[in-house]
């Protein structure tokens, strides 16, 4: 998606970013800041919301307050044709009591719809307390102007993995590393690195790492369960899962980087 979300589509997708208190079950201590004033803190310094997710619950009366993704992209990124790849705030919270407010470096990849979410030593997770009050709203343009600066360096090493074409072997076994996130009993590596499009027929360590986190994140690849039954993997839907995979593959893609560079040198 390329273009910015207004509030009547973002509560669709997403209600409890509009959540209007906290969760019966939080602490005293907690300080209610909604998703929503984030958000709007967020759209003042030149961000728009491209993408949301919210976790489902069993909890009955909780879904309004469950975990939730919001995906933003400053409005210099929006312009139609820009690139292929182009860098996103990524702000997970709850109102449940049950995390921070998270922010995240990502890269949405226009080709398939999908978004990694960085992870490694260099772009780290930032968090923000529930705290409130002035110092809460400092925090929050702070670390989305921390986001924005670590962009360059993010595009640069998207760059380096283009340029670093993996043999089938090591595409392979870069897949088989993936599958750990995902196990399943008969999956086989191969049908991780399976092109959805023609452009995506590449053997560079960017594209592979895409085309496994698209089989991964979409699903719908045939498997067999543990007792031999045919069945079809499933989507993952919910936050956290989408987080942890993305951010797992982005660290895997590092350590590719480093192996190919270690055994070239």
């Amino acid at each position: 998606m390329n273009r910015v979300l207004h509030n009547n589509e973002i509560v669709r997708t997403a209600p409890s970013v509009f959540a209007p208190r906290p969760w019966q079950a939080v602490s005293v201590k907690y300080a209610f800041v909604p998703t929503i004033e984030v958000v709007d803190m967020l759209r003042a310094e030149g961000f728009g919301v491209v993408r949301v997710a919210q976790s489902g619950t069993r909890i009955e009366g909780k879904a309004p307050f469950t975990q939730h993704m919001v995906r933003l992209r400053h409005q210099s990124y929006l312009a139609p044709g820009v690139r292929d790849e182009v860098p996103e705030i990524v702000l997970v919270n709850s109102h449940d009591g049950n995390c921070s407010y998270r922010f995240m470096a990502g890269i949405f990849r226009l080709v398939c719809s999908n978004g990694l979410i960085v992870r490694s030593a260099d772009f780290g997770r930032l968090t923000v307390r529930h705290v409130g009050g002035e110092d809460f709203y400092k925090q929050v343009v702070r670390v989305s102007r921390q986001l924005a600066e670590q962009t360059p360096a993010i595009m640069g090493r998207i760059g380096r993995w283009r340029g670093i074409e993996l043999t089938r072997p090591q595409q392979e076994a870069f897949a088989a590393a993936a599958m750990e996130l995902r196990p399943s009993t008969s999956l086989e590596p191969g049908q991780l690195l399976t092109h959805r499009r023609v452009a995506d027929d590449k053997p560079d360590l960017w594209t592979v790492t895409n085309r496994v986190q698209e089989s991964l994140i979409r699903g719908g690849l045939h498997t067999r369960t543990a007792s031999g039954r045919r069945t079809i993997t499933r989507p993952i839907k919910s936050v956290d899962g989408d987080v942890r995979l993305n951010q797992a593959l982005w660290t895997l893609a590092e350590r590719m980087e480093a192996l190919v560079a270690g055994r070239a040198a």
